[in-house]
């Protein structure tokens, strides 16, 4: 078990709860509770699947409840679950508006962490978040607006658009990020997230669900002398239902003892029950939703257990959450499934994967375990078994996850005086600088063109990513191959002057107003230096990044990266309101001496390589090519 350094208040938010059917419920609060921790769960009044509220509950402004001695605070909500886009926004909108309110009010916890789906959840915990300097956790299962436009539930691309843009500002805020996939992480990496932030932690199954493993003796009856599979889920757009409807025809024609039987309920469920009567299939069933611990015993009497998903890119990243379910009951499995969720069954030699959607091959599939001796399924379900004990149990992920929780709430924060320092140095200097940012600005236009500033992505505290501004210095000169000139073959007569008085930084004053600049901190490199650093090294995000720095008084770029890192560090560990104002006096002066301006040999700093021998290009403090 991992050691933690005290214990933490821990809000968890999340739309859905039990008695709904949810992967990471009570369960998954306990266990972290039994760690030492102060759990609390924030989250709506049951409607989960079906839209309609669960019996005993009101709907109310607010209900606490207490569920194995964890406070759980239910808010209002609006009811709906249906192809209704304005139902469920409503919903999505109704819980986030509450918890938010909730969150501002509620006695302050020393970190969020907040499910998603849907996205309103992360919002409205980054509003909390941010408002009241509390860390933030987010465990993304769906990418949003990817999920809403591969199943259906959303078309229109300036919705998605926005949904994108919305997701991408909740992951910039998120201080640690937690997803089910290494395809998630990839998918979020491409879209400009710090790998560094990102944490894969594969699902488990809800284990107080699967302790009774008795066969239910209610449906014994039925299942006698049949093989059967079953399918146990949501039956939605996402799940492509009809073709293990097809498959089980065909299969039915060849084998009469195999039975199908899908278990569950969903928007799907009424349309694909309706298309099986038509079919005539005798041998494929529905069974009403049942309670986790009633799928529990029902799945005991399966021969074999189906997960099927729509062949979707979106999905081969996904790893459906029955998944898991099935490997801890220890049954064979048939996955009509790619990506992800293949390679997991594959690893653990549980069973069989079919392409999604061909209804040829899930039905030969299915034949073929049909005719296997009892002891082969058995070592299929051993074996799924033994992988979850091994890699994918509760213990395993409450570990991996508070370890998360644990360093972001130990991830330093911004200083409140040192904001307002920032604030009233930056404006002021922006009123004093302003008729001399003109005149550069007037400069630059004539020398190099429009555009006049230009920018990069740089990170700031903690990592995250921001664009910084500067004025241009250089020229976009190629040569006969179409290839930029060098650096120093670009820089032209008034980018040197700029640089050497330090005018081209005037527009990060800007960055220092917006908040992600300081006027005194380390300065912002680039971003891929950030796999580069050494653990000691990466100490230098641990605040935000300056226009001037106590590096850029003690030889700028005039003296090796080792010794450039360790004065930046050096900052972090001794940092004060006067160790500030000393700063900024000294950076006046060198401002107007000009010194330090380059390393020997380069129009700036050669490339931080850390540990990699050599040097290549300089490391962008230019425009980038």
């Amino acid at each position: 078990m991992l050691a933690y350094h005290g214990a933490m208040r821990i809000l968890y938010a999340t739309q859905w709860f039990e008695p709904e059917p949810v992967l990471k419920g009570i369960g998954f609060a306990r266990l972290m509770r039994e760690r030492g921790h102060d759990v609390r769960v924030v989250t709506g009044f049951p409607n989960y699947p079906g839209g309609r509220l669960y019996p005993g509950y009101r709907l109310g402004l607010r209900c606490r409840e207490v569920m194995d001695g964890i406070p759980v605070d239910r808010v209002l909500l609006y009811p709906s679950h249906s192809r209704s886009a304005i139902g469920r926004t409503i919903n999505y909108l109704s819980f986030a508006l509450s918890m938010m309110i909730y969150g501002l009010f509620t006695r302050r916890p020393d970190v969020i962490y907040a499910y998603h789906p849907p996205l309103t959840v992360g919002l409205a915990a980054a509003v909390i978040a941010g408002l009241r300097r509390i860390p933030l956790v987010y465990d993304i299962q769906d990418l949003w607006p990817d999920t809403l436009a591969a199943t259906g539930m959303l078309t229109n691309r300036w919705m998605l658009a926005l949904i994108g843009w919305l997701s991408s500002l909740v992951y910039a805020r998120a201080d640690r990020i937690i997803v089910q996939s290494g395809g998630f992480k990839r998918a979020l990496v491409e879209r400009g997230i710090p790998t560094a932030k990102i944490e894969v932690i594969i699902n488990w199954a809800n284990e107080d669900a699967i302790r009774p493993t008795e066969p239910a003796p209610q449906y014994a009856t039925a299942f006698a002398g049949r093989f059967n599979v079953i399918y146990a889920g949501s039956m939605g757009p996402a799940q492509a239902l009809d073709a293990v409807l097809d498959a089980a025809k065909r299969v039915a024609a060849t084998d009469p003892r195999v039975q199908f039987l899908l278990v569950g309920d969903g928007i799907e469920r009424e349309r694909l029950h309706a298309r099986a009567r038509e079919m005539g299939v005798n041998s494929l069933r529905f069974l009403p939703p049942l309670p986790l611990t009633d799928i529990a015993g029902l799945v005991a009497l399966a021969d074999v257990l189906l997960v099927h998903l729509k062949d979707d890119p979106l999905f081969r990243i996904t790893i459906p959450s029955k998944t898991q379910f099935y490997l801890a009951m220890g049954k064979p499995i048939v996955a009509a499934v790619a990506g992800d969720a293949a390679d997991l069954i594959t690893s653990a030699g549980a069973g069989i994967v079919v392409s999604p959607g061909n209804l040829n091959t899930l039905a030969d599939a299915v034949l073929h375990l049909a005719q296997l001796p009892v002891q082969g399924l058995a070592a299929m379900g051993s074996a799924g078994r033994a992988f979850y004990e091994r890699e994918l149990c509760a213990r395993i992920g409450v570990d991996r996850t508070l370890a998360v929780i644990v360093a972001a709430a130990a991830r330093p924060r911004e200083n409140a005086g040192k904001r307002v320092f920032d604030i009233a140095m930056g404006s002021l200097a922006l009123l004093i600088t302003a008729p001399l940012m003109l005149l550069v600005a007037a400069l630059v236009w004539c020398d190099v063109g429009s555009p006049i500033v230009w920018h990069q992505e740089r990170p700031g505290l903690n990592g995250r990513p921001f664009r910084l501004y500067k004025f241009r210095t250089m020229k976009e000169t190629r040569d006969a191959a179409g290839a930029l000139l060098p650096d120093a073959d670009r820089l032209t007569r008034l980018g040197r002057w700029l640089r050497r008085f330090s005018l081209d930084e005037l527009p990060q004053l800007w960055n220092v107003l917006r908040g992600a600049m300081s006027i005194v901190g380390p300065r912002p490199l680039l971003m891929v230096y950030l796999e580069r650093y050494s653990p000691e090294q990466t100490r230098r995000h641990h605040v935000k990044p300056g226009i001037t720095g106590w590096a850029q008084i003690n030889g700028r770029n005039a003296i090796s990266w080792e010794q450039k890192l360790a004065l930046d560090v050096w900052y972090v560990d001794n940092r004060s309101l006067a160790l500030d104002l000393k700063i900024l006096g000294i950076t006046v002066a060198m401002a107007f001496a000009g010194k330090g301006i380059a390393a020997p040999g380069h129009s700036t700093m050669p490339e931080f390589l850390g540990n990699c021998a050599g040097a290549g290009e300089p490391d962008g403090e230019e425009e980038p090519a």
